[in-house]
């Protein structure tokens, strides 16, 4: 099975799904080449679509990267892990659709940024945050502080970033961080909604807004300077 696979409903939705549901979707080196090339693929089809879902399949979103990639005898160098989340933030920021990306199980540590690179996230009630690095003795990267400071606030990121505590869906969407918290049995009619909300747009001025919006944020946080 592809690490990455790409879905298409009608003209106007993409789905990109990281399929590794035996490491809860952890991203290892091959992943985020995939991610990239997956978003690249969808930003391809820029006159036509306009929503692209993130998700996890099975039981989790990702559970961040791959810690077999710290381990001395992997055979990928550090460098090449930074470059390659690199990549998928910068490839995610890329897209000109709205991308969505859809929270259930455990978001941690790098799948955490790696939702905070779309531009709205709606989640599960039960969904499971933690933003473990300082405890793992690794830094943040993928230009994920910055990202983490505009979308959950300079005062929560701080805390959470630092403590390592996890955190929980509700205190996640009263942050701002999350769009819509709602029941498990009820997200993918959630999720139905929004996308229906969205395609129902005309698509010129819905890019021209996300455009807008996302140079905004990126004068008030850049994230490509912390990367």
């Amino acid at each position: 099975m592809d690490e990455v696979s790409i879905s298409y409903r009608g003209d106007f939705q993409a789905t990109i799904t990281i399929e590794r549901p035996e490491t809860l979707n952890s991203l290892a080196a091959s992943t985020l080449t995939a991610l990239a090339r997956a978003a690249a693929e969808v930003s391809a089809r820029r006159d036509s679509l306009k929503v692209v879902l993130l998700e996890g399949r099975g039981r989790a979103f990702s559970s961040g990267l791959d810690l077999r990639m710290l381990e001395p005898d992997c055979g990928v160098p550090v460098r090449e892990i930074v470059r390659g989340g690199e990549a998928v933030m910068e490839a995610f920021d890329a897209i000109p659709a709205v991308t969505v990306a859809v929270l259930k199980g455990a978001v941690v540590g790098g799948g955490v940024v790696l939702a905070s690179a779309c531009d709205l996230r709606i989640a599960a009630d039960d969904t499971y945050f933690a933003l473990p690095e300082v405890d793992l003795g690794v830094p943040v990267r993928w230009g994920g502080v910055p990202r983490l400071v505009r979308e959950l606030g300079p005062s929560l990121a701080r805390e959470l970033l630092l403590t390592c505590r996890p955190f929980t869906a509700q205190e996640a969407e009263a942050a701002g961080f999350l769009t819509e918290v709602v029941p498990p049995g009820e997200l993918d009619d959630a999720v139905r909604e929004l996308v229906e909300t969205l395609c129902g747009k005309p698509a010129h001025p819905l890019r021209a807004v996300k455009r807008s919006i996302a140079e905004a944020v990126e004068a008030m946080a850049p994230a490509r300077a912390g990367l």
